[in-house]
């Protein structure tokens, strides 16, 4: 260990106590801080601006944005990708540690109560792309979105707990109550949009995109019983597949059938290198399976909460994004 390793070590307050908890979500918060008061021009608008917000006003202006002479487009880059994926990752620690001081059981009645938050986070998201959010659009346009969910998950989480002390009901009820009202209100607003706006509803595509993702996972489920290892039929491992399966299923659609280019700066420099419709689906699909191999054979040495999270959020990833692009294709957006 170094001189400089035993140092931090001796200033650093003990490992999980309050004070450690306290520093470590304020480190970003500081080092932001810092980096706008000593180098404002660099920090926000060359990183933040150009690469974060940027993209965010640009988005819900519907075109291209300009700062100081710095131009913002909407969507993803390179940038923000790393950055979205950094800030979960380091968020995920202290959603942990928030989850067990509700002592939350991690099984899959709480996985699948998740769900329907996840899914009208993703119908939210069209709902601002058919531009019927108006001035709340950018709190539904990412990076915002993903705070507002997760606000709105972390409230939710809190009112399941006391229910459950006051054996009124659990958590996961009560989050997959909250979670469905929503979807179902998100989901009804974009087709009542379509209906009394005399836009020809495309019905065929979430039925296309759905079926694809439901196929493939029960082609997965069918052919995991030939593998010993009991894990890949995990229900969270199903609907792990079955989340990325539907934004797989989404981009095949779209790319197909609409002319539209994967939103995701991997996908779409994958689609360009091969010109290949189906590119983003088969990549997809290899990762997916990768993924929840390794999550399968890990599950007896990996602490239970983590590895229930991990094989949560990879479905979660895929869920929104294969609503949003089912909604807007069924609406002509």
């Amino acid at each position: 260990m170094s001189t400089v390793t035993r140092r931090v070590e001796t200033v650093l307050p003990e490992t999980g106590s309050r004070e450690w908890w306290a520093l470590y979500l304020l480190a970003p918060i500081v080092l932001i801080g810092a980096g706008l008061l000593a180098f404002p021009t660099l920090v926000y608008d060359w990183f933040i601006w150009q690469y974060l917000w940027g993209p965010v006003v640009a988005d819900a202006a519907g075109h291209p944005v300009t700062h100081e002479g710095i131009r913002a487009v909407q969507g993803y880059n390179a940038v923000n990708t790393v950055t979205y994926l950094a800030a979960v990752v380091y968020s995920l620690p202290g959603i942990r540690v928030y989850l067990d001081q509700l002592d939350v059981t991690f099984d899959a009645r709480l996985a699948y109560g998740f769900a329907p938050i996840i899914i009208a986070g993703g119908a939210m998201r069209a709902l601002e792309d058919i531009g019927l959010l108006g001035d709340y659009a950018v709190w539904f346009i990412t990076p915002s979105i993903y705070f507002v969910i997760t606000g709105v998950t972390v409230i939710v989480l809190g009112v399941g707990a006391v229910a459950r002390d006051r054996h009124i009901g659990s958590i996961p009820s009560t989050v997959g109550l909250v979670g469905s009202v929503w979807a179902f209100g998100a989901v009804g607003w974009a087709v009542w949009h379509g209906l009394s706006t005399a836009t020809p509803l495309r019905l065929w595509v979430p039925v296309a995109t759905t079926g694809i993702a439901l196929g493939v996972t029960g082609f997965y489920y069918w052919g995991a019983n030939f593998v010993t290892i009991a894990p890949l039929q995990h229900p969270i491992v199903l609907l792990a597949v079955f989340g990325q399966m539907w934004d797989a299923a989404q981009n095949l659609i779209g790319v197909t059938f609409f002319g539209y280019s994967p939103k995701l700066v991997v996908t779409n420099f994958v689609y360009q290198a091969t010109n290949f419709s189906g590119s983003t689906f088969v990549l997809k699909l290899l990762v997916t399976l990768g993924i929840v191999w390794y999550l399968a054979d890990a599950k007896e040495e990996m602490n239970h909460t983590w590895w229930w999270m991990i094989a949560f959020f990879i479905g979660a990833i895929g869920l929104p994004m294969g609503v949003r692009g089912s909604l807007r294709m069924m609406l002509g957006v």
